[in-house]
Order: C-alpha cells, then sequence, then structure tokens
C-alpha cells in the first residue's frame, strides 16, 4: 500500500511540474504592442494551469535627479502580463523601486538571472521570483538586498543588508535580514527564499 501510494505521489508531483511551461525571451522577441518602462534586463514567457503570462525586469540606471542636477536616481522595474492571442498584454502586476537624491555612487541593478519562475507547493500556479541591490553609498560599504515573490497577486518580500567581499575578503558589516514575509509563507517558499538569499547576499567589488 504505501508503495502504491508513493507511486501515486510521484504522479501527481510529476503532473504539477508539467503544468509550467517556460521559455526564456529575448528582447527583440518582447510583444512590440508591451509597455514598460526602462532598458529590458530578462524576460521568461511562461505558462501554468491558469494561463500564459510574461514575466519582465528592466531597470533605467543612472540618470539625472529631476530638478537637481547635482543628484542622480536609478529605477528598477518588475512587470508580469497576461498574454491572450491577438489582445493587447494585460498587465497583472508591477514592481517599481529606486535609489533617488544620490551624489554618491549607485547601485540599482536586478542581480543577474535572478528572474526566475517555480512551482514549490506543486498547485500549478506559477511563483514569480526577482532579486535586486539598492544603495548610495561613497565607501565600501554593503547595499540592501530584496527578494521579492508573486504568485497570482499574492506577494512575499526578504529584505535586508547584503555583505561585500572586496577581493578575497569579506567585510564583517551586513548580512542582517531587516524583513522576512516568508516566515508567513509556505515552507517551501521559506526554505527556497532562504537559499535565494545565501546564494545572492555576497555582493563583489
Amino acid at each position: 500500500m504505501r508503495t502504491i501510494f508513493s507511486v501515486i505521489l510521484l504522479l501527481i508531483n510529476a503532473w504539477a511540474n508539467a503544468q509550467i511551461k517556460m521559455q526564456p525571451l529575448a528582447s527583440v522577441n518582447l510583444p512590440k504592442n508591451l509597455r514598460f518602462q526602462g532598458r529590458p534586463v530578462q524576460s521568461i514567457k511562461y505558462q501554468d494551469n491558469t494561463g500564459s503570462y510574461l514575466a519582465l525586469t528592466t531597470q533605467t540606471g543612472e540618470q539625472p535627479q529631476k530638478g537637481d542636477d547635482d543628484f542622480k536616481q536609478a529605477h528598477l522595474y518588475g512587470y508580469v502580463y497576461q498574454l491572450k492571442d491577438g489582445v493587447t498584454p494585460v498587465l497583472l502586476w508591477q514592481l517599481h523601486d529606486m535609489v533617488t537624491e544620490c551624489n554618491l555612487d549607485m547601485v540599482a541593478n536586478f542581480i543577474p538571472a535572478s528572474l526566475s519562475i517555480t512551482d514549490l507547493d506543486k498547485n500549478g500556479k506559477a511563483e514569480v521570483w526577482v532579486a535586486y541591490r539598492l544603495s548610495c553609498r561613497g565607501d565600501i560599504s554593503p547595499s540592501e538586498l530584496k527578494i521579492i515573490m508573486h504568485e497570482g497577486t499574492t506577494k512575499y518580500a526578504k529584505r535586508g543588508i547584503g555583505k561585500i567581499m572586496a577581493g578575497k575578503a569579506i567585510q564583517h558589516d551586513g548580512g542582517v535580514i531587516t524583513s522576512d514575509e516568508f516566515k508567513k509563507a509556505p515552507v517551501s517558499f521559506k526554505i527556497y527564499a532562504g537559499k535565494l538569499w545565501d546564494k545572492y547576499v555576497l555582493e563583489t567589488m
């Protein structure tokens, strides 16, 4: 009986995983009628049991601060659109974060390849993950690190301060989580968010 139950469980998990289909999309292949701000960083087209979607991250890079050219600003955006044949993509949610009024060294970047799609709870509904750093600094100090996840309209975030690796030396300060909404999330989300934090916490200079 236990063997039969294990086989059934494996089949259920395989079916759930099969519901998520993903395809990285080059920026030149983005739909022409897609509306977004900034320059594309990474995009993934995916399909789950609720429909077809496009996840996109963009960033502006450093720009003059509006109204004061002595300062700089930079903006990050994340988007998820629902795709339907012959219909303009519908924006489902948008992330927007920024560094403003900065006259020092600025960091406002998505971590490379951090946009990812999972189905950790095996419900056939995709989870969309992004991670990025923000700072305005005049010395060797760590950036703010944020890991954001959406499953439909449900959002979780882990926020904190990363750590700096300068050469082969890791600075002592930083590495602190200041806010963790994953404490209230399903265990699979919580574990995965922790793994991403450990993966991204070090910032190389």
